[in-house]
């Protein structure tokens, strides 16, 4: 099917990269893949502008060394009280629009993607707010510094099924497979099972959130080889991290121990 990105949020965005040029766009996203397809989203060009599509929703990064504060920027959206906004959503928190409940307040989000590396924006699906091109009266303040910085390439680049090179043996490694570079069907599904195990979206596809929580699992397996490795009797409890035997448990097991030989 045909789509194409609402004009109202292409003209947020030019003004955005115009703000900042060398700014991140490694969490941008318009289009949604299947995990949007098969649920309710903005993403998906669910509004029809004849037999064209049209995506009514819109990521941009999180880029605080070039200026981009996601979280300032979802605050200035809201400020400006713009009637083409339908929601916005940062760091776990939902606003609505003019038509939404509570308008203008931030409220609790408790969708799986927390967007903490990116702000989210929806416009309304009529055609006089998706298609204005109106500039957004955004106050967003962008220092010299911030524009003249260098554009740097992302530590962790989304991966997906196909690519290749030294990003996805470092991914294989973290999945405990074989580290041949290339993201197949393997490393795809063992993706996918790491998602789901984790609450994840279970895209297959390695972004900001999933590299987040590989990071953190090997932080925290690294972390018990270190505490098994000093003290063979250390405990666990439901799988959290663990933790060294006191002197009180030693002498618990001690006396113990003396009991039943004592009862020989």
């Amino acid at each position: 099917m045909t789509w194409r990105l609402a004009k109202s949020l292409e003209t947020l965005r030019a003004q955005i990269n115009a703000l900042s040029p060398n700014r991140s766009k490694i969490s941008d996203g318009t289009i949604g893949d299947a995990a949007h397809a098969s649920r309710s989203s903005d993403h998906n060009p669910w509004v029809k502008d004849g037999k064209t599509g049209i995506v009514t929703g819109m990521d941009l990064t999180h880029d605080p060394a070039h200026g981009i504060d996601s979280e300032a920027l979802a605050d200035a959206l809201l400020a400006s009280r713009d009637s083409r906004i339908k929601y916005v959503i940062s760091n776990k928190k939902i606003a609505s629009g003019s038509d939404g409940p509570s308008p203008w307040k931030w409220r609790l989000y408790t969708g799986k993607n927390p967007h903490n590396h990116h702000v989210h924006l929806s416009v309304k699906p009529d055609k006089a707010s998706y298609d204005s091109t109106k500039p957004w009266a955004i106050d967003l303040k962008v220092s010299p510094a911030a524009v003249a910085a260098p554009a740097t390439k992302p530590k962790n680049p989304v991966l997906v099924k196909g690519s290749k090179g030294a990003d996805v043996k470092r991914l294989q490694g973290l999945l405990g497979l074989a580290t041949d570079g290339a993201f197949g069907p393997k490393t795809e599904a063992a993706v996918v099972a790491f998602q789901k195990t984790y609450n994840l979206v279970s895209d297959g596809k390695v972004g900001p959130q999933t590299w987040d929580e590989l990071a953190y699992q090997a932080a925290v397996a690294a972390q018990r080889q270190a505490q098994a490795a000093a003290s063979p009797m250390t405990f666990t409890a439901n799988n959290s991290t663990p933790a060294k035997p006191t002197g009180g448990w030693l002498a618990f097991l001690g006396a113990i121990l003396l009991m039943f030989r004592s009862k020989k």
